[in-house]
Order: structure tokens, then C-alpha cells, then sequence
């Protein structure tokens, strides 16, 4: 099911984080992808190498992953593909936002409660500042969750399996974008007045006005708006954040 959702094709650059002894790794070479495995066990690039011995179109990079930089290999296109692991899910994240011109799709398998963050929606508790700068960039489905049996030995949590393709077009970003979104959840049970007042406002009751200047109810929570209505929000904001929001 993996494959299927990565669809990998003859002349397809495929990068794979953490391919561990190859078992994904093989089933993209028969594709005839080209693949750079991108792998910090030393004893499993040992395994890699013999078992890929006699393969042309295998690269293996014995790299922590967060410091792979694809310009090194002159990769300009890419698909995106591995089994993240957990602890460092949102840094992976962070290093797709960054490259995102780069990749053609990819294809993770994190985490199910991080899963379900990535492709929260507006309103729902799974909304939030990661499921917003992940979605302005990318269309994000939650393809199927993994059981823990699935693996040996087991993990104590659920994975899931999501793919983010980049969407055909990005929309101007102002540049407090983030720090409104971040500052609009600072706290999820307060009222967005409330937490955007601290940074951008001199007063609640300014705050409140352009609430109502933009037709929105008072007591609107940060979960509720979607990203186009962020990106509205941080245009009337300004360019003014206080040293709390920067940080």
C-alpha cells in the first residue's frame, strides 16, 4: 500500500529517508526509479551496500538526514519518501517546508496522532499552526493508518501514512504571517482577541474593531479561521510583532 501511494516510475528521482535493511528501497529500484537513500545507521549502510552491490541507480548517503541538502547532489526535482521517526517528525516537516520547490510529492509515515495534526482542518482540535504552514504549501491526505503489529518490535503508538503534493499555486505570504499564527494559538481555549492583543495591539478594544471590520464575531476562536483568513488577518495586521512573537 506504501508503493502504491508513492507511485514510483521508470526515470522517477526518488529521495528515501532511513531506509534501514532496503525492503521499500528494492520495491523502488524495480519501478526503475533512481533513489538516494539517505541513511545515519552505520550497520545499516554496511547491509545497503552489500545488498545493493551490483545496482547503478542506488545512491547511499550515510547522513543524518536533516543535514542532507539536495543542491549538494544537484537533485532540482524530487519525490519524498520514508518512515519517520518520531521524535523527529516535525524538523522533517520543517525541512520539506524549506525545499518545497524541489519536491514533486512525498509520501511519510509518522506518527498517527501527528498524522492527524498535518491534516487537521479549521474547527476541528487538530487544527493548528503545523497542519496551517504544512497546508499553505501542500495538499495533504491521510492516506491509511499502520497498526503497531505491523512492526517488530512493535511501537507503543499508531502510525499513519500521508501525502503531501504541492499546490499548483502559492499564495502571497505576508511576512508576519507566522508569527500570527503562532500568536493566534498561543492559548486554544482563549478568544483570538485575546492573544493577538499582547503583540499587535495597543488594546482588546482595537483588536475587537478590526474583528468587526472584517465581519468576524468577537468571540472567534483561532481553530475556527481558515488559512485564507489568516492570511487576511496578517495583511491588516502589519508588519508590527513584539519581541515575544519573533522568538
Amino acid at each position: 500500500r506504501l508503493v502504491d501511494c508513492i507511485a514510483p516510475a521508470q526515470g522517477d528521482v526518488i529521495v528515501e529517508i532511513g531506509p534501514g535493511q532496503g525492503m521499500l528501497t528494492r520495491a523502488l529500484l524495480t519501478s526503475g526509479a533512481r533513489v538516494y537513500a539517505v541513511e545515519f545507521d552505520r550497520d545499516m549502510v554496511t547491509i545497503l551496500r552489500k545488498t545493493f552491490a551490483d545496482t547503478d541507480r542506488l545512491t547511499i548517503l550515510p547522513l543524518d538526514f536533516l543535514t542532507f541538502q539536495p543542491q549538494d547532489y544537484s537533485l532540482e526535482r524530487f519525490k519524498l519518501v520514508g518512515n519517520i521517526p518520531y521524535n523527529i517528525t516535525s524538523p522533517v516537516i520543517d525541512w520539506l517546508l524549506r525545499y518545497r520547490e524541489r519536491i514533486v510529492m512525498a509520501v511519510l509515515m509518522v506518527q498517527k496522532e501527528l498524522a492527524m495534526r498535518i491534516a487537521g482542518q479549521p474547527g476541528s482540535k487538530d487544527w493548528s499552526p503545523l497542519s496551517i504552514f504544512t497546508q499553505l504549501h501542500f495538499v495533504v491526505e491521510r492516506c491509511f493508518d499502520v497498526s503497531p503489529k505491523s512492526f517488530r518490535p512493535p511501537p507503543r503508538v499508531d502510525s499513519a501514512v500521508i501525502r503531501l503534493e504541492p499546490r499548483a499555486e502559492s499564495a502571497a505570504i505576508p511576512p508576519n504571517f507566522a508569527a500570527c499564527v503562532r500568536a493566534a494559538f498561543r492559548h486554544r481555549r482563549k478568544q483570538l482577541v485575546n492573544n493577538l492583543t499582547p503583540d499587535f495591539f495597543s488594546s482588546r478594544a482595537e483588536a475587537v474593531a478590526l474583528l468587526h471590520q472584517l465581519g468576524w464575531a468577537e468571540k472567534i476562536r483561532a481553530e475556527q479561521l481558515t488559512i485564507q483568513q489568516f492570511l487576511t488577518l496578517s495583511r491588516h495586521l502589519g508588519t508590527h510583532t513584539s519581541s515575544e512573537s519573533d522568538r
